[in-house]
């Protein structure tokens, strides 16, 4: 009987031990991306500073199968997936893509989500387009005010959006990854910018652009792209 016991305290240290290992691994490579992608947001050479990055992580980076002179997409993926073959969570996984057209990276997206069992698994997309003016709006959320979808997301910002917009867009929760349940819905994918507002519904922290013509019935400016 002790030999069993000891054998299950073994295997539950043993598993303890992988998941703690194998998240911290996931959770630091997620926060390098990120933190290329935030690089990105202020950088005045976005074309420097991902060449770099591409040639530091080119294990890392696959480029797609249609790549041209004109057009090219990377993409790199971050998961869980080694702790989620064991059953021991939900499987949760990053996506990110650097768009380069005409030879000038042009927008990244990131997709982050967690495959829980049910209907609705969260997911959510932050695009940022990498030009001032003219490609994408300055700063938008979807959804926005408060509402009972709280599984499907959208955040969308440019150069000119303000510091703190940019920095609660990719201020994703990297705990998901190693979470027992996993995360639940996009406050907890992203609680920079949605919230929980009581009765199952969620209301988002920022307001956008869909959100302000919406309440102002006003038309967008030229500023607000």
């Amino acid at each position: 009987m002790r030999k069993i016991v000891a054998m299950c305290l073994i295997l539950l240290v043993g598993a303890c031990l992988f998941i703690c290992v194998s998240a911290t691994k996931t959770r630091r490579d997620a926060k390098t991306i990120l933190e290329v992608i935030r690089e990105l947001s202020v950088s005045k050479s976005p074309n420097d500073t991902f060449d770099s990055f591409r040639w530091k992580y080119r294990g890392k980076l696959k480029d797609s199968n249609v790549c041209s002179m004109h057009f090219c997409t990377y993409e790199a993926d971050i998961s869980n997936k080694a702790i989620a073959k064991l059953h021991l969570l939900p499987y949760t996984e990053m996506k990110v893509w650097f768009v380069v057209s005409r030879g000038k990276l042009a927008t990244t997206m990131v997709e982050y989500r967690v495959a829980l069992e049910g209907a609705n698994s969260p997911v959510v997309h932050v695009q940022q387009d990498l030009c001032t003016h003219g490609c994408g709006v300055r700063f938008d959320v979807n959804p926005h005010g408060t509402t009972k979808q709280s599984w499907n997301g959208l955040v969308e910002f440019n150069a000119s959006a303000a510091q703190r917009e940019r920095d609660a867009a990719l201020a994703f929760n990297l705990d998901c990854f190693s979470r027992v349940r996993g995360c639940q819905d996009l406050t907890d994918l992203l609680p920079t910018v949605w919230q929980r507002a009581g009765s199952g519904q969620i209301t988002s922290r920022l307001v956008g652009l869909s959100q302000r013509l919406e309440e102002s019935h006003e038309f967008p400016t030229p500023d607000d792209f």
